[in-house]
């Protein structure tokens, strides 16, 4: 899946792994979680724009109708050429028919037992390359490598929004899909457990506690959770 198109656009710069070419695609709108994310393709040639946008070059259905669908310009013919359209492949009627899936179309309708017995012996072996669980040592390893990067990221403003508007729900939520979140560390030092007492909201602050989150650290300004909570911060 993290090869696909979709994946990279929908985590770029979400995902600490996932990031897009700027020079390909310009992200233009986010919805405010990053559910929605539309991207302007980039360095789309003029000549391209022009021959699209020519009226001349549309496939109407009639002379005059509004079906005018458009064409790919002639240069994507070599990519478009080698296309394979979609096609049901229990039509054997159809020019280039997959012989190998006909094969086996064929076997399974002749014998269901043994179609079934192979498919879940496929499925017991996915479950056996299913990766293997961190340990507690591997856990903790990572989380401290989170907690000690400090950095502006999506996910501490993301985590800030949370807390300040007192989206209780939906920092449950998140924990549970993303339980390291609630470790990271903005470029100040600060994290959800400052913001959390900044506001003075006791139900996130003890949130972030059952999460293992730390509330005696200092951050840049050699400020504990607590002294933001007793109004010492400048």
């Amino acid at each position: 899946m993290s090869r696909s198109l979709l994946y990279q656009l929908h985590g770029n710069q979400i995902r600490p792994d996932v990031k897009v070419n700027p020079a390909q695609f310009e992200e233009v709108f986010r919805s405010k979680y990053g559910k929605v994310r539309i991207y302007k393709i980039v360095g789309v040639s003029e000549e391209s724009k022009q021959w699209v946008a020519d009226p001349a070059n549309a496939l109407c259905d009639a002379p005059g109708s509004w079906y005018c669908p458009r064409q790919y310009p002639p240069g994507l013919s070599a990519i478009i050429g080698r296309k394979k359209d979609f096609a049901q492949l229990e039509d054997f009627n159809r020019g280039e028919a997959d012989e190998e899936y006909q094969r086996q179309y064929f076997e399974t309708l002749q014998n269901p037992r043994r179609a079934a017995k192979e498919a879940m012996a496929h499925e017991t072996q996915q479950k056996k390359e299913v990766p293997k669980a961190e340990t507690p040592e591997e856990q903790k390893k990572r989380v401290d490598e989170i907690y000690n990067n400090w950095a502006d990221t999506q996910e501490t403003t993301l985590m800030w929004r949370l807390i300040a508007n007192n989206e209780v729900d939906k920092l449950k939520k998140l924990l549970i899909e993303q339980p390291t979140l609630a470790f990271v560390r903005s470029k100040d030092g600060r994290g959800p457990m400052w913001w959390a007492f900044e506001t003075k909201n006791q139900e996130i602050t003890t949130l972030l506690m059952q999460k293992g989150v730390p509330h005696t650290d200092r951050d840049a300004s050699s400020l504990a959770p607590v002294d933001l909570l007793k109004g010492e911060a400048k």
